[in-house]
């Protein structure tokens, strides 16, 4: 058993493993601001929750202090369209994040190691494919502020580890997805599975609408999966002092992606149309990830699209439903 912290615990990929560490039978506790997690994913009977804006160092002050694990998940996360409404508070606030937290670590005798949770984005420009972990020093700098404040923290992990023995753990989710992630009214701020089922399902359109041709090519991973790989091994020494794509690597096109959830749940009897709107700038036309490396541990995902996005739909219309 461990003595853990989940930053962003309440979020859609935290608490699902805070979900995960708990069965293990660890010593869990959350630091949460609610912006944007539900307080109703923490099990506050079986959970520690702290309520604090990481941003603030004052609030961070001793929160590491009996801790050995830190799961670092809080961030200004979203879709494209979030990524260009709000790119200032994204690398300013993540970075905040992340480094008051690395300072706090240093100043913690019982703690063991920082987890780091990245992003796909980081290989927002590579032209190698499918992409390997070590591609991330041939290829150019990400051009969104989320991306790039997502590669900062990668920076920052290995330089504390460098400087000052800090040992860490990056982890790269691929476009992960499945219940827990709400639409929103807004295009492209929340990520494109809920959006799309969000379009077909609730609002159904007709012609549905998609940002650009389509043809933009991503790989989708279910949340529970991504979920087991980083509260399993995390503890394996094996992945001390490294970095690993989370994925599961089958990639898929926009366009693919809708003809499967028109297929589950569009307007019977009517063929799919679609009406194209232009794409925001920096929309990344493919990321397809190579996951050998995560693979060569042990893990592998278990849920593949098709199932997934099932669990997706019934999740988003039984929550519809409850709102009324």
């Amino acid at each position: 058993m461990a003595r853990v912290l989940v930053t962003g615990g309440a979020g859609f990929i935290g608490n699902n493993v805070v979900r995960r560490l708990l069965e293990q039978g660890h010593d869990v506790a959350v630091a949460d601001n609610l912006s944007k997690g539900d307080i109703a994913n923490v099990d506050t009977a079986k959970v520690r929750l702290i309520k604090a804006d990481l941003c603030d160092a004052s609030q961070v002050r001793g929160i590491l202090s009996d801790v050995e694990y830190c799961f670092h998940f809080a961030a200004k996360i979203g879709g494209i369209g979030y990524f260009h409404k709000y790119p200032a508070e994204i690398i300013r606030d993540n970075t905040l994040m992340y480094s008051n937290l690395l300072d706090e670590a240093l100043r913690s005798r019982s703690f063991k190691k920082m987890v780091y949770i990245s992003s796909s984005m980081v290989f927002e420009r590579t032209r190698r494919f499918p992409s390997k972990e070590e591609d991330i020093f041939a290829s150019p700098p990400p051009i969104t502020h989320y991306g790039f404040s997502k590669l900062i923290g990668e920076y920052y992990s290995t330089a504390y580890q460098l400087q000052y023995g800090l040992k860490y753990t990056i982890y790269r989710p691929f476009n992960a997805y499945g219940p827990g992630e709400v639409p929103e009214k807004e295009v492209g701020i929340a990520h494109v599975i809920p959006d799309l089922i969000k379009k077909v399902a609730i609002d159904r359109q007709y012609p549905v609408e998609i940002l650009g041709r389509g043809d933009q090519v991503r790989a989708y991973t279910y949340v529970t999966d991504i979920a087991d790989a980083i509260s399993t091994l995390t503890f394996d020494r094996r992945t001390d002092n490294s970095d690993f794509n989370v994925a599961n690597p089958k990639a898929y096109t926009v366009l693919a992606l809708l003809r499967k959830i028109w297929r589950m749940c569009g307007q019977k009897g009517k063929p799919l149309k679609v009406r194209h709107l232009p794409a925001f700038k920096d929309d990344v036309k493919k990321r397809i990830p190579s996951a050998r490396k995560i693979f060569a541990l042990g893990w592998k995902p278990k849920v593949e699209i098709d199932e997934g996005l099932r669990r997706t739909y019934e999740w988003i219309i039984s929550r519809q439903r409850k709102s009324g």
